[in-house]
């Protein structure tokens, strides 16, 4: 009986779901960061042997990867699953999208909102995707954009934030203290991982109606929006109904950024009929889905 063994591997931690023909779970593991671009590479390395520590020998394996951006970083990436996984003989490397995409079932469009952001969809047999330029050059209504606002709110006026923020920014960095927080912030392995982890201070603030909170939730939301209207226009420019899924902990932190989400949508694209709805199955799932039709293929 073959297991198929999914990797969903982010920019904040590692996971990995080992399954048999049945679908019975074998194995579970879960460890740090494993970016292909962003996490260096003896760190991303000791991640996945973490993770996969006790995993069964699997006939089939899949890496979802966050920073798989060309066929060179594929290659590394295909490297790697083999180096962590010797015994096995087939290997598969993807974007860490199409694992949440796949995880969505029937959707015709998955918006993902994590430390990181974008937009994908199927094409004609294809992935499509909008966004993902990490947080430098895109990443429009991520995590680490929303983080990102609580820490510049802090430092330029802490009475703006709650109590509840300042504990969470006292969790995050260990210290409310100016120059602790740059420490933290220039010296983290990845800037955009450690910001990503106040997005849920910054959907408590806004929930409380705190204008800074409130005012980042409408922009960076927007901006998300507008580039989702943009791919619909590229990729389903017929489409009067769309089924959308929510990827991400941007999602999970608080109903706000999903409501204010539906409303630029909808005021955007008014002719369109929307069903949007929170993935309710991890993307590792679909990692594991990806690994199956290696098998299927065969």
């Amino acid at each position: 009986m073959s297991i198929y063994v999914g990797l969903d591997c982010g920019g904040s931690s590692s996971r990995v779901l080992a399954v048999d023909e049945t679908g019975k779970v074998l194995f579970q593991g879960q460890s740090g960061a494993a970016n292909l671009v962003s996490t260096p590479e003896g760190r991303l390395r000791k991640n996945l042997g973490n993770a996969t520590n006790g995993c069964p020998v699997p006939d089939f394996v899949c890496g979802c990867f966050a920073g798989l951006v060309n066929d060179n970083v594929r290659s590394r990436g295909l490297l790697i699953l083999q180096d962590t996984f010797p015994e096995s003989h087939h290997f598969r490397a993807e974007p860490d999208y199409t694992a949440a995409l796949f995880a969505a079932d029937e959707a015709d469009i998955c918006v993902i909102a994590g430390t990181g952001s974008l937009i994908c969809s199927r094409e004609n047999g294809f992935i499509v995707k909008s966004g993902g330029r990490g947080y430098i050059l895109g990443d429009e209504g991520s995590g680490y954009s929303f983080g990102r606002d609580v820490l510049m709110t802090y430092l330029a006026d802490p009475t703006q934030i709650s109590n509840s923020a300042l504990r969470s920014i006292q969790e995050v960095f260990g210290s409310t203290e100016e120059s602790a927080i740059i420490t933290g912030v220039y010296k983290a392995p990845s800037p955009a991982t450690i910001l990503a982890r106040l997005v849920k201070a910054l959907g408590h603030d806004a929930a409380e109606g705190r204008p800074y909170a409130v005012e980042s939730v409408h922009r960076n939301t927007t901006q998300l929006a507008e580039l989702f209207i943009r791919h619909v226009a590229s990729h389903h420019s017929n489409s009067l109904r769309l089924s959308v899924s929510l990827s991400g902990g941007v999602w999970k932190a608080a109903a706000i950024f999903k409501d204010t989400f539906r409303d630029v949508l909808t005021r955007g694209l008014p002719d369109v009929e929307f069903d949007i709805r929170r993935l309710t199955k991890p993307p590792l799932y679909g990692a594991v889905e990806l690994a199956k039709e290696m098998n299927n293929g065969n």
